[in-house]
């Protein structure tokens, strides 16, 4: 993220490092320089290049921060430092691309997980810079959470009937009844973007 600084009399500018920032010309054609913080700010959404999530769809600048902004709010509803919670956004995902029976693609996940999201993946050794073994800890605990959740014939249970298939989940049924509601938020809201 960068920002902009607007002035009264001319074009945006970007604050330079220094903390002192040069203003265009006023209407009596004097230069001022302010402070940095005395300024007015707007932030800008730069849009990173996605590998995960569809780069067509989400790689404009407007969609992506439309994007940040789904997977901010979202992450906050789960523990964000396993990669169990992390399957919310996974399957609501999937769920919207109509990609049921696809099973993989964490390391790319989390790959975009970390150029949206840099500070909501706690646990990540940020030295390693082999992306598989960057991201294996959370993409292990993704993928055997998962692994619970294609339970219809190695594919995810039908959007409309998901929150019906909790006697075949394998797994923590009190995290199921927990996950069902944001997976399926995390889907409707990307069908919004």
């Amino acid at each position: 993220m960068g920002f902009n600084i607007k002035n009264n009399y001319g074009p945006n500018i970007e604050v330079n490092a220094g903390g002192k920032v040069t203003l265009t010309q006023d209407r009596s054609g004097l230069w001022h320089t302010v402070d940095a913080e005395d300024a007015e700010y707007d932030e800008v959404f730069e849009p990173c290049q996605l590998i995960f999530f569809d780069n067509v769809l989400f790689g404009s600048a407007i969609k992506q921060k439309k994007l940040f902004d789904l997977l901010s709010e979202v992450s906050s509803k789960f523990d964000i430092s396993s990669g169990r919670g992390w399957f919310c956004i996974y399957a609501g995902y999937r769920y919207f691309k109509g990609e049921l029976a696809v099973l993989d693609g964490y390391t790319d996940f989390f790959t975009d997980i970390e150029n949206l999201l840099p500070d909501k993946l706690p646990k990540l050794d940020s030295s390693i810079i082999e992306k598989r073994e960057r991201y294996h800890n959370y993409a292990q605990l993704l993928g055997r959470e998962a692994a619970l959740w294609y339970m219809d014939k190695g594919k995810l249970p039908p959007s409309n009937e998901i929150t019906t298939w909790k006697e075949y989940f394998g797994g923590d049924k009190n995290r199921y009844e927990k996950y069902c509601p944001i997976i399926i938020e995390v889907y409707n809201k990307l069908k919004k973007i």
